[in-house]
């Protein structure tokens, strides 16, 4: 355990004792935080190619990046959590060479936005504000990384959007236990824990189970579900997929070895999967 880390967990077990409530709330904050904001060498290419625009969005404006051909068959990306629109860029280069309309975003708190925190409230907003705004007349597709999954499955819900293929490019499940995760890395104590869950709920508006990924998701009207999920994921665990993969019709469920969480985005294999399974083919 390196040196910040042990002061934090110190911190926070006293201050789970002495003021719990007080302990949750700067904890919230924490798990707001967007800690990688820099723009990665690979991934500013895409920035000078893509054109950009933006989608007014609350206090922030949403930036947004189409590539490909205007009236081709559309499809979204997503990104992950620490991350951004140019990490999609390479299925999104994919995309663009078999004729695709191609539509990225950051998320809120991520790349060039002021504000360095969000949640996953925020971020489905953000999405559906797109997806408002560009206003689909036919289905559309979508695919996602990792935390972009769950903003995914929860700002598709409940809409009226007909979507054809979905591709989950790795995915959490149950909100909650990336909580119980976060207790244990700040050493929550469980009075301060509770009073954790408790706030984000009554920031979210909601209970968290709400914004759980396969709940969600049988709100969603899609045709088919692609997860590619690495059984050595040491990010997100492959039984989130495993789960969703049991509990949801019209999946399939991949796994891979040693293409680990992040760098599967560039991984030409995982890429070519995607697109194919988008395009309608048979995926092995």
């Amino acid at each position: 355990m390196n040196m910040k880390l042990m002061m934090i967990r110190t911190y926070f077990g006293f201050s789970s004792i002495v003021n719990p409530k007080k302990a949750a709330k700067e904890g919230f904050q924490i798990f707001q935080k967007v800690r990688k904001k820099d723009i990665r060498d690979r991934e500013m290419p895409f920035f000078g190619k893509a054109r950009a625009f933006k989608v007014h969005h609350q206090n922030e404006a949403i930036d947004c990046f189409e590539l490909g051909d205007p009236n081709g068959p559309l499809v979204f990306l997503v990104h992950g959590w620490d991350s951004n629109a140019g990490s999609m860029s390479q299925i999104a280069y994919k995309f663009e060479e078999k004729g695709y309309r191609v539509i990225t975003f950051n998320l809120p708190g991520h790349a060039f936005y002021s504000a360095g925190s969000t949640n996953l409230l925020e971020c489905k907003n953000a999405m559906k504000t797109v997806v408002d705004f560009i206003n689909p007349s036919e289905k559309f597709s979508v695919v996602s990384h990792s935390f972009g999954s769950a903003v995914t499955a929860n700002a598709l819900s409940n809409t009226d959007y007909e979507v054809d293929k979905i591709v989950f490019l790795t995915n959490p499940n149950k909100v909650e236990d990336i909580f119980m995760e976060f207790k244990e890395i700040i050493g929550l104590r469980k009075k301060a824990y509770r009073a954790l869950i408790k706030h984000t709920s009554q920031v979210l508006g909601a209970p968290i189970h709400t914004l759980d990924v396969s709940a969600n998701l049988k709100e969603v009207n899609y045709d088919k579900l692609l997860l590619i999920h690495d059984i050595n994921d040491r990010v997100l665990p492959y039984t989130n997929s495993f789960q969703i993969n049991s509990d949801h019709e019209n999946v399939q469920l991949i796994t891979m070895h040693n293409v680990g969480h992040y760098k599967m985005l560039w991984n030409p294999e995982v890429m070519g999967r995607a697109v194919s399974f988008v395009e309608g083919e048979e995926v092995l």
